[in-house]
């Protein structure tokens, strides 16, 4: 079996460079990182609190006036209101950032072909949102998802104010992005989006974040049962 690396493909994470010790599998055209190597030679299934970075999996957004009636047509699960999400048995997962804006992403393991629904998702009264190549996508799992998010988030992230479906765009670290609580693999996890230009910023800084609770860099494989 050959070497998969992120230098073979034209797409590949803003961040690639901070996984030095990744194992890749091949998805969408680029490198995903699917464990980290010392941590498999150690028999581990991932860290106590995990961050991954998810940045070439494919999404795509639309808006306009047809974009709701377009999802519902589709037969997908529309939000029910902005800063909302909802996500399928298939692994589609809708995000809904305002009342006629919406994110549509494959969450690892997912079954659902996204380039065949963004084919489908066109007609007049809909235009495309570009959040794949300026949007960095980092999942955060474990126990203390609000304790570590409450070091560099001014928002109230415990579950009896932000509950799963629940999105919210805000600052952290200083920096502008997009927090979203939904499960992955049976538990909660935090999806966190921000500019590209500053990926590697954030990754560093949510990784100092969570050095109290055991965290660390994880890989794709941590995220599907």
């Amino acid at each position: 079996m050959s070497l998969i690396t992120p230098e073979q493909f034209d797409s590949r994470s803003f961040i690639y460079r901070k996984h030095q010790q990744a194992e890749f599998i091949e998805v969408a055209g680029a490198a995903q990182v699917l464990s980290y190597k010392e941590q498999s030679l150690q028999g581990q299934s991932g860290p106590d609190m995990g961050l991954t970075d998810l940045s070439v999996l494919p999404r795509f957004g639309l808006r306009g006036p047809a974009a709701g009636d377009a999802l519902v047509a589709a037969g997908l699960l529309q939000p029910e209101k902005p800063n909302t999400l909802t996500l399928s048995d298939e692994g589609l997962m809708v995000l809904r950032l305002g009342y006629n804006e919406y994110w549509l992403l494959a969450v690892p393991g997912a079954t659902v072909d996204l380039q065949a629904l963004e084919q489908q998702l066109t007609s007049p009264g809909i235009y495309p949102v570009y959040c794949h190549d300026s949007y960095a996508w980092l999942v955060m799992s474990g126990d203390h998802l609000a304790d570590v998010m409450a070091k560099v988030c001014a928002v109230d992230l415990r579950e009896q104010s932000f509950a799963s479906g629940d999105l919210v765009m805000t600052s952290l670290a200083r920096v502008s992005g997009i927090i979203c609580h939904h499960q992955m693999a049976g538990k909660s996890v935090f999806s966190i989006f921000s500019d590209s230009a500053s990926a590697g910023y954030l990754w560093d800084a949510l990784l100092d974040a969570m050095g109290e609770f055991n965290g660390a860099p994880s890989g794709q494989h941590s995220l599907i049962k």
